[in-house]
């Protein structure tokens, strides 16, 4: 299994060298040769092989085309399957199964519960709130603080007015069954178009801002000014959230290679959390990482959104734009420990690095969080 692992590795190696130099009659041996021996549902490589053979395809058939409408040409990049409710179930299973998004976001919510601790107004932006289930433990967390729970304002942004506004509507609910007074405020815009105004502050509020796995999307040149403009709300403290990982280098053949070393590490989690044969592994594979990795092979310019940076390259912009890193405190430590130890499999790791924190799948680290401030 390590040979033929091994061998699968060299193939799609080729093949991307292939496909870099425009040696499409090669390129297209190579690929014709991986379709025969990848299965989206044999072990952990062939898995993500297959995923990575069909994103290499899609890059030759767009290198290949003149015209960048024709039906070969990469589709736009969608995370999701477009039914919502599909998504909804998808994600569900990622949240269940495996720790990373929890992690990120029990992580997140240990900074800004310790940042808010004595304090009586308290607001959240979460710059991408998508299904809120970020929030639940963090709202059931203020209604248990000995002093009661502080009047709660939470900001949501996203890209779809509708589904934040219903996800506001889920945590209103909660709230109120918690007795948390509790305000609600859709954006329904992408980072990049976000004004200053539309935050919301208000005097006399903590503020704390929230980015899970979000700003990696926000292209280069607008960066800066959403940083610039979080720092100008002053809050107390900015929770932020990435994948550790340097899909964003100038050149295809390493972008691919950091790629591949990255989601063979996830799929070989997934490999230990699921059983070979289930179906919601597929659908996690095929409808969460498998557009991932299609859009950080096969696009390019404003069509790659994936574009995710190494904790060190987030530490030098936040610290280039006047922030200071908060170090993680030793209770977020112990509840990332206590949360490794819910999960049968023993290849998950923690790190911590200068104040940040680290989950890994064996020697490979997945997510780098880390905490800031003015």
């Amino acid at each position: 299994e390590q040979d033929s692992g091994l061998q699968l590795v060299h193939l799609l190696l080729a093949c991307a060298e292939a496909v870099a130099k425009e040696d499409y009659l090669s390129a297209r041996k190579y690929i014709h040769h991986l379709n025969r021996v990848v299965t989206p549902l044999g072990d952990s490589m062939q898995r993500v092989a297959s995923c990575f053979t069909e994103a290499l395809s899609a890059r030759l058939a767009a290198t290949m085309t003149t015209s960048p409408s024709t039906s070969s040409s990469p589709k736009p990049y969608s995370p999701f399957p477009s039914n919502s409710l599909e998504v909804l179930k998808i994600y569900q299973i990622v949240y269940q199964a495996c720790p990373y998004i929890k992690f990120a976001h029990f992580t997140a919510n240990q900074a800004i519960f310790e940042a808010f601790e004595t304090e009586e107004r308290v607001h959240v932006i979460d710059l991408d709130i998508l299904q809120g289930y970020q929030w639940p433990a963090f709202m059931q967390a203020l209604a248990a603080r000995p002093s009661g729970a502080p009047f709660l304002r939470i900001t949501g942004v996203g890209p779809s007015m509708e589904a934040i506004k219903e996800t506001g509507r889920c945590l209103t609910e909660l709230a109120h069954s918690l007795h948390i007074p509790f305000e609600f405020h859709p954006i329904g815009e992408k980072l990049e178009d976000i004004k200053p105004h539309m935050f919301n502050r208000r005097v006399g509020e903590a503020l704390a801002v929230n980015a899970v796995n979000t700003l990696h999307r926000v292209p280069g040149n607008f960066l800066g000014n959403l940083l610039a403009m979080i720092r100008n709300q002053a809050p107390n403290i900015v929770t932020l959230v990435e994948q550790e990982a340097s899909h964003n280098g100038p050149y295809f053949l390493g972008r691919f290679l950091e790629a591949l070393h990255y989601y063979s590490a996830i799929f070989d989690s997934l490999d230990a959390t699921f059983p070979p044969d289930s179906a919601q592994r597929a659908k996690v594979e095929q409808y969460i990482f498998a557009p991932e990795i299609r859009n950080i092979v096969a696009c390019e310019g404003s069509e790659r959104i994936e574009r995710h940076e190494r904790l060190e390259k987030w530490r030098k912009l936040m610290e280039g734009k006047g922030f200071k890193g908060v170090p993680l405190s030793a209770n977020a430590v112990t509840q990332s420990k206590i949360l490794l130890g819910l999960y049968s499999c023993d290849g998950y790791r923690l790190t911590e690095d200068k104040g940040c924190l680290l989950l890994g799948w064996q020697d490979r680290a997945i997510l780098a969080a880390s905490a800031w401030r003015c």
